[in-house]
Formats: structure tokens, C-alpha cells, sequence
């Protein structure tokens, strides 16, 4: 009985997750951006484990999105899918960009010309390893780093992807594999080479782990019979709090000075992505099983302006904090300013491109939202 119940949970997992929208992943979306923004306004929360939910839900939409193409043509139209990237992403992120030029200046802040010339041309990850950690606060557009991860790991991964599907028995193994080396090669470098953290932090051949085990999760349903580990993950309904008691403990240690070895900090990060993905595995069944509240208005319209509200909150937050001196108002008008005022790029900048990005087909719901927007930590 216990096989067969399994195998029913494997089944209903695998078709929750190619229904062309998801249940839970809005949700996932949403408790992302609340950690982001709850770290930078409040100093509550964890903002890198925002940043580390984003990465494998980025690795798994976009996945799910270029496998549907292989099942469809066999093949992925790398022409389509840079064009339609780059008018979801481009026009919103180069908007904050000149935005954080008249904050700079409003500020009376001096323009580190190549930290704006890095976050422009997307190597702004490997820009911050050439200051010091507090440095990297100050940091031009600061929350392009992690958005500089995403975007060299969609310029590799569809050609990779392909390239795995030709041998797509072993897809999973080769991804895998991937993932093992990385946590074996930043755990070299720190522990061995004394590699910075401020390295190990930012740069891509470090972070791409996150981004693959979200992509290894979309191989996985692909097949259509998720693994043993997934049915077992979604048993029973209070398994899905051991994931939220994992974040929390994450982010106790993070705000609290708790001394942690500097192995089992590594460890514990390598984790995170991991254990993000099973919460997302768990959000997706049970979210397609009865957990409505997963797909309430108000999630789904924070995960909708999750990119806006990424690109530009800290921008916004700089700009009233030089404005406003009043401790308790800046916090208040701080606030509500971060929530209200990336409404209007997103009404008038990302949804007019998104629209032109669907002309003449029918947009993925998988896009729609927004992928390409992890925070900076």
C-alpha cells in the first residue's frame, strides 16, 4: 500500500508540475522578495537566503520553460529565447540603472565609473570581489551582482541543457555531477586556498549551484515520475514546515553572533538550494492538493512585482534615508515607498515590454511574472 501511495504522489507531483501555471511557486516568489526586502528595510529576516530561493526557482522556471521546447521541436531556438529575455529583462533593470545615477548624484556620492561600467555589462558578482565586504554595500546597483549570476548562467545553460538532453537517461547524473564539483570546488577554495568569502559569495563558479539544482528539479519532473525522495517529502502535510525551521534556524545564525565553524558554514550553504528545492517540491503538490492560501491575490501580486521591487528598493531606501532625518519617519515613509513606488516602472516600463515580447503568441505563463530577479544580499 505504502508502494502504491508512492507512486501516486509521484504521479500527481510530475502533472502538478507541467500544468502551464504551477501552484506554489507565486508563493515561493513572494517569500523570497519578503526576506529581501525584510533584511534591507529592516534588518529582519535573510536576505542571502532571499537570494538563494530566487537562484533555484530561476534554475527551475527556466528549465521547465526550455524543456517544453525540446519536447516540443527537439531542439531549443536560441535566437527566441535571447530576444525574449532580454525584453523581460533589459528595459526595467537599465531604468534602475539610470536611476542609481541621480540617486548617486542626489546624494553626493562619487560614481566608481567602473562599478557602474560592471553593473551595466552584467560582471558586477566579480566587481564586488574587488572590495571589502563592507565596501560592498556601497557598491553601485548593488543588487546587480546576484542578477549578473543569473544572466551568465542563462547564457551557458540552454547550450548545456541541450547538449545533457542528447544523452537524456543520464541527464540527471551529468546535472548532479555538476552540482557535487562546484560544492567540492568552493569548499577547496575556502577551506584549503583561503579563497575570500567576498569571492565565494559573488562569483558565478561558486553560486551556479543554486541555479542547477532548481534546473536538475525541472529534469526530474520532466520524466514524469518524480524520485522516491519527492513522495517521501510530500507524505504528509506538516513535513512542509521542516524546510520553514530550516530557513529560520539559517537565518538566526545569520542575524545573531553565533560562532559556526567555517566547514559547517560551508556545509550549511551548500544545503540552502537543496532544501529550497524540496520546500518548492512540497509547495507544488500541496498547492495543487487544497493549499489555496499558496495562490491568494495578495501573494501573487507581490511575486508579480518581485522584479520591481528587486531592481529598485534599494535605491529608493538610499534616496529617503539622505532625505529624511527623523529616525521613526524615514523608517515609515522608507517603507511605504519601497512597497508603493516600484508600481510605476513596473506599470510603465515591464509590463509594455512584456506585452511586446508576447505579440503573436501565446505567452508562458512560466514567464510572466518574472524570473530574472534575485536580490542582492
Amino acid at each position: 500500500m505504502q508502494g502504491s501511495d508512492r507512486k501516486s504522489r509521484s504521479a500527481e507531483l510530475a502533472l502538478a508540475a507541467h500544468r502551464p501555471v504551477i501552484a506554489g511557486v507565486d508563493a515561493m516568489r513572494a517569500l523570497a522578495i519578503v526576506m529581501v526586502l525584510g533584511f534591507h528595510l529592516f534588518g529582519v529576516l535573510s536576505g542571502a537566503l532571499g537570494v538563494m530561493i530566487f537562484f533555484v526557482l530561476s534554475g527551475f522556471l527556466i528549465t521547465s520553460v526550455l524543456l517544453k521546447d525540446i519536447r516540443r521541436t527537439g531542439t531549443i531556438s536560441f535566437k527566441n529565447f535571447y530576444s525574449r529575455r532580454a525584453l523581460r529583462i533589459f528595459p526595467n533593470f537599465y531604468a534602475a540603472w539610470l536611476l542609481e545615477f541621480v540617486v548617486f548624484h542626489v546624494n553626493h556620492q562619487p560614481v566608481m565609473k567602473w562599478q557602474a561600467a560592471s553593473a551595466f555589462f552584467y560582471v558586477s558578482n566579480y566587481g564586488r570581489t574587488l572590495v571589502s565586504l563592507a565596501e560592498q554595500g556601497t557598491y553601485f546597483m548593488a543588487v546587480s551582482w546576484s542578477l549578473a549570476v543569473e544572466e551568465q548562467f542563462y547564457l551557458l545553460w540552454p547550450a548545456t541543457l541541450l547538449l545533457a538532453m542528447h544523452y537524456r537517461r543520464h541527464a540527471a547524473k551529468i546535472v548532479a555531477g555538476m552540482i557535487a564539483a562546484i560544492w567540492i570546488w568552493r569548499f577547496v577554495c575556502v577551506e584549503w586556498f583561503s579563497v575570500s568569502w567576498g569571492y565565494a559569495y559573488n562569483a558565478f563558479e561558486m553560486r551556479a549551484d543554486a541555479l542547477l539544482i532548481g534546473a536538475l528539479l525541472a529534469i526530474l519532473l520532466y520524466a514524469g515520475d518524480a524520485p522516491k525522495w519527492m513522495s517521501v517529502a510530500t507524505a504528509k502535510k506538516w513535513l512542509a514546515l521542516l524546510p520553514l525551521l530550516f530557513f529560520a534556524a539559517v537565518t538566526y545564525v545569520e542575524l545573531k553572533p553565533v560562532h559556526v565553524p567555517l566547514a559547517v558554514n560551508l556545509i550549511v550553504f551548500s544545503l540552502q538550494p537543496a532544501v529550497a528545492a524540496c520546500a518548492l517540491v512540497q509547495w507544488i503538490y500541496w498547492g495543487s492538493r487544497g493549499w489555496r492560501f499558496l495562490e491568494h491575490p495578495a501573494i501573487k501580486w507581490v511575486a508579480r512585482l518581485s522584479y520591481s521591487y528587486y531592481l529598485y528598493h534599494l535605491s529608493i531606501r538610499n534616496l529617503i534615508q539622505s532625505r529624511v532625518h527623523v529616525p521613526h519617519a524615514q523608517r515609515l515613509v522608507g517603507t511605504f515607498a519601497v512597497i508603493v513606488l516600484p508600481i510605476i516602472p513596473y506599470y510603465l516600463i515591464e509590463r509594455p515590454f512584456m506585452k511586446l515580447r508576447d505579440r503573436g503568441r501565446k505567452p508562458s505563463p512560466l514567464l510572466d511574472d518574472g524570473l530574472h530577479h534575485a536580490a542582492a544580499s
